[in-house]
């Protein structure tokens, strides 16, 4: 019985993998704006300067980050170890003493996430498509 607490414990603090896929730089979010007041609605974003915005995909959930200034910057295409912490997700990036916390935006699973994926890749061919169609008739 007492190892269930401990247990639990343990859980909160193992790592996780994943993949960054996606990085653009957006308006920082303030102190209270992270993934809670995000979900209900509340968040108004608080322009101060630019911080990363990351796509983390993990085995079973994707993950929106954001960084808390621009200086966090995570390398792209490369497997990451991560752990979540307090509606928090924590990265040592490289071989850094700290680790660095970034702001869990939103969160998908990845069924999902795959599915839109799928769907925004099958609606851009289609527009490529359309386009190339145009070009070639205004051309004749």
């Amino acid at each position: 019985m007492l190892m269930f607490p401990v247990l639990l414990s343990a859980q909160g603090t193992s790592h996780q993998q994943g993949t960054i896929v996606r990085m653009r730089m957006t308006e920082c979010l303030g102190p209270q704006h992270g993934f809670m007041a995000a979900m209900s609605g509340g968040a108004k974003a608080e322009v101060s300067s630019l911080c990363p915005e990351y796509v983390l995909v993990a085995d079973k959930v994707v993950y929106l980050i954001n960084g808390k200034s621009s200086d966090q910057l995570i390398p792209l295409a490369e497997t990451t170890r991560f752990r979540l912490q307090k509606n928090e997700m924590l990265i040592r990036i490289d071989d850094a003493a700290k680790e660095s916390h970034f702001r869990i935006k939103a969160m998908v699973l990845r069924p999902e996430w795959d599915r839109n994926q799928m769907l925004e890749e099958a609606e851009a061919t289609t527009m490529a498509r359309r386009l190339d169609q145009a070009i070639i008739r205004d051309q004749q």
